[in-house]
């Protein structure tokens, strides 16, 4: 035992002399370390910034290839063209169709899918109804339907718009844009108290009309046209008299019987075949002091009398 002892106790003075070599390394460091750098206890602080996603690396990591459609991969200093503002069409500018298409009357509700346009095709003699999206016989599917005029794509491909006027008229030019002024409410309610006493219902197809309703309806026929859209009912291509549509509830219309969907085909016993001889039957009756009109009402006629007085 003692001889192995004496054979490894130099590894006890190599020991010794590593933990000594280490212990004045660690002195001499604190000592340069006490000279040369502050005391991190009274050195001011730096603040930590922390590096922002720049907007070009974001745009750089975007899956849908944006960035590399607008920049050029052959011009890396090319800065991409800024986006031109659409310039709005006039609607004036869509030409008239010369499909062989007829357009009779127009109701335009309150959404799209309320409004709908009775449309004639001329060479077959077929009439239809028809909602915004809905293919016309010969033509395409329609794009807008409003008062007076109809545009619809005129082919499949919808690669073409075209218009449809009331009666052949020219496409409706914009009119600049003005401030509309509201009716007096005053005037609203003399007309509606006037209809309401100038009417006496007698019963389902007898009404009293006062002469000075009439008077007053001859001396300003608009103001009373506004409670309903009167347009042509065309039957086999002709005029078969004239329908109503959107009755106000307090209307002239509404007071003397009629009803959203009628049509009224003659007045004492003259027919409605044409503007020319409704304006004639309007001479001829202006002066009556009895009225008889003959009404289709869901596919049934019937009669309505009116006695002035």
């Amino acid at each position: 035992m003692q001889d192995l002892i004496k054979r490894y106790f130099w590894v006890v003075g190599v020991l010794t002399v590593v933990a000594c070599a280490f212990l004045a390394a660690r002195a001499v460091s604190h000592v340069v370390e006490e000279k040369v750098l502050a005391d991190s206890k009274t050195a001011p602080r730096v603040p930590v910034v922390s590096r922002p996603l720049a907007a070009a690396e974001s745009g750089a990591r975007s899956k849908d290839g944006k960035p590399l459609v607008d920049r050029s991969m052959f011009c890396a200093e090319c800065v991409p063209a800024a986006p031109q503002a659409a310039v709005p069409t006039d609607p004036s500018q869509i030409p008239m169709t010369s499909l062989p298409l007829t357009l009779i009357a127009t109701n335009v509700g309150a959404s799209p899918r309320d409004s709908f346009a009775t449309i004639v095709q001329t060479t077959t003699e077929t009439q239809g109804s028809f909602r915004e999206g809905d293919t016309v016989p010969g033509a395409g599917p329609i794009k807008k339907i409003a008062y007076r005029y109809v545009d619809f794509h005129a082919d499949a491909s919808k690669s073409r718009v075209e218009r449809l006027s009331l009666f052949g008229e020219a496409p409706p030019v914009a009119p600049p844009p003005t401030v509309a002024e509201a009716p007096p409410a005053g005037a609203t309610d003399d007309l509606t108290a006037m209809v309401d006493r100038g009417i006496k219902k007698i019963d389902d197809s007898n009404y009293e009309i006062d002469r000075s309703l009439v008077d007053q309806v001859l001396a300003n026929p608009m103001q009373f046209s506004k409670g309903a859209r009167v347009v042509p009912s065309v039957k086999n291509g002709k005029t078969a008299g004239f329908k109503l549509y959107a009755i106000r509830p307090n209307s002239a219309f509404a007071k003397l019987g009629l009803s959203n969907g009628d049509t009224l085909t003659s007045v004492n016993n003259m027919e409605l075949t044409s503007a020319d001889k409704a304006l004639e039957v309007y001479t001829k009756v202006k002066e009556s002091n009895t009225l008889q009109i003959e009404v289709t009402r869901r596919g049934k006629p019937m009669t309505i009398t009116y006695s002035i007085k």
